[in-house]
């Protein structure tokens, strides 16, 4: 980045200030951001100032390209915290009982290298996977590090607690499964507006350290949606590639920390592990869609907008009779609430991320947003792009110019559902419009049955109405976890 100077503009340029720590979400991972403003808009683009302090963009083209590039910008300032949880964690899928294992940071090969091409003094980081060595080499070296390591005895000795590290008024962590449980009681502390007092003994015989915390906001109105997904946990800034458990557990994130992010990955799951799923688990595949007559049947397309501030969406489904596009469903204010993420520490097996959502129980859908979606469809606009085979996408982002405030629409298909008696794991393709990009995303994920309350089969959503502090809550978390972490070793295995 470049450092502070005292900047004169030139004719065809302007600034645009940048806050104390966004400057991250301007670029994005591997400046991918940046480089899609830079194109989408055509304007030049530098960055002046420090990283993790507030700063200038200089922004030089056309008045057109200086003005899509700030419109830009802006919005990806505003979208800064849609996705940030309110409380996180990246636990290590391993119980270290009686072995001390070592991990080792792998990097991930990419053809852009580490070298920055935005920042001629910059460097972009590599990303890494987490891969868990079971033993040391030398046993017997590993026989004296047993007997006088206080770090073996600090993890065998059940004696470890969660270590918060305070980002923004936000809750991360670093830590192994054996603190799923400690994860989260803290969770349900946040999401139930309660801070439990009295500690409780866990299913590892650890016990219960119930941290007290501000409670941030109010969910009484709300329900919640769950699900686990299965991919790729992916770390950069990394300046130590092995280390303990115990340096595991001291990780940080932020301003000198690492960063995380997750990776959608359904190549772990080819026709030979579906067939062992169905083996192993009692899976067995279901077909919704087998009686349809139109394509449009099997999508489902999500709008997504906001509005003072809050993210909302609405749901679109074809309907047959009518041959249009409907509204069947609108949530508002959804809210990342927490995120665990479990590293599997094994090259052939997926990692996990549960994910927490809040929103608003269903509202009444809008008359404005049925004119909205039925005046679309007869625009000359829609009506071409859905008569050229070439175009992906029903809807897009633009269609909604002038009328609200669209971050993204999402078009879906579930390209395959397996079910047994308790769970479900969907395997769901989805193009994504957002400021004029279009991207393919694969993902699969897996939902406990009892959190749906209202399945249908062109849906894939879980939203549960329980109480969260119904302890059935937090073992129906805990049970699907624990049966995900299954699938993940049955499929490395």
């Amino acid at each position: 980045m470049i450092p502070n100077q005292i900047i004169e503009l030139k004719e065809h340029q302007e600034t645009l200030r940048i806050p104390k720590g966004k400057s991250g979400y301007i670029f994005g991972p591997d400046s991918s951001n940046l480089n899609r403003i830079r194109e989408t808009s055509g304007a030049d683009i530098i960055i002046i100032g420090k990283r993790n302090q507030s700063c200038q963009a200089i922004i030089t083209g056309t008045k057109e390209q200086r003005s899509k590039a700030v419109v830009l910008l802006q919005e990806s300032l505003g979208r800064s915290n849609s996705y940030s949880p309110i409380i996180g964690f990246t636990l290590l899928d391993i119980i270290p009982k009686l072995l001390l294992p070592m991990l080792s940071f792998k990097k991930v090969p990419s053809e852009d290298g580490c070298k920055s091409s935005v920042f001629p003094n910059d460097i972009t980081h590599c990303k890494y996977t987490l891969e868990i060595n079971p033993s040391p080499p030398n046993y017997s070296s590993f026989l004296s590090l047993r007997r006088s390591s206080p770090t073996f005895h600090k993890y065998n000795n059940n004696n470890n607690d969660l270590s918060f590290n305070n980002l923004s008024g936000k809750i991360y962590s670093f830590n192994t499964i054996l603190q799923l449980d400690d994860c989260l009681a803290k969770i349900v502390d946040q999401i139930s507006n309660k801070n439990l007092s009295h500690p409780s003994r866990n299913r590892y015989g650890n016990f219960h350290h119930h941290h007290q915390q501000k409670i941030i906001m109010d969910n009484s109105d709300n329900e919640f949606r769950l699900k686990i997904n299965f991919g790729r946990e992916l770390f950069t800034k990394i300046s130590k590639t092995n280390l303990n458990l115990s340096e595991w557990n001291n990780l940080k994130r932020g301003y000198n920390g690492i960063t995380t992010a997750f990776r959608h990955d359904d190549s772990f799951f080819d026709d030979e592990k579906i067939q062992k799923l169905k083996n192993t688990f009692g899976f067995k595949e279901i077909n919704n869609f087998e009686n349809k007559v139109d394509d449009r049947e099997e999508c489902f397309i999500t709008v997504l907008y906001k509005e003072k501030e809050k993210k909302n969406k609405f749901k679109l489904q074809w309907n047959a009779n009518e041959g249009r596009w409907k509204i069947i469903k609108s949530t508002k204010n959804i809210s990342r609430q927490a995120i665990i993420d479990i590293v599997s520490g094994r090259s052939k097996s997926p990692d996990l991320r549960f994910l927490l959502k809040s929103q608003k129980r269903s509202s009444p859908i809008s008359e404005k947003n049925h004119n909205i979606i039925y005046n679309i469809q007869k625009t000359d606009d829609f009506l071409k792009r859905n008569e050229d085979d070439s175009e992906l996408m029903y809807f897009s982002q633009k269609d909604f110019n002038g009328k609200f405030k669209c971050t993204s629409v999402r078009q879906s298909i579930i390209k395959k559902q397996l079910t047994n008696d308790k769970y479900q794991m969907n395997f769901i393709s989805t193009l994504q419009d957002e400021d004029g990009r279009i991207t393919l995303e694969d993902t699969v994920n897996l939902i406990n049955l009892s959190w749906i309350s209202s399945p249908s089969p062109n849906s894939c959503e879980s939203i549960t109405t329980m109480d969260p502090k119904n302890p059935k809550f937090n073992e129906s978390i805990i049970d699907t976890i624990d049966y995900a972490r299954n699938i993940s070793r049955a499929i490395g295995d």
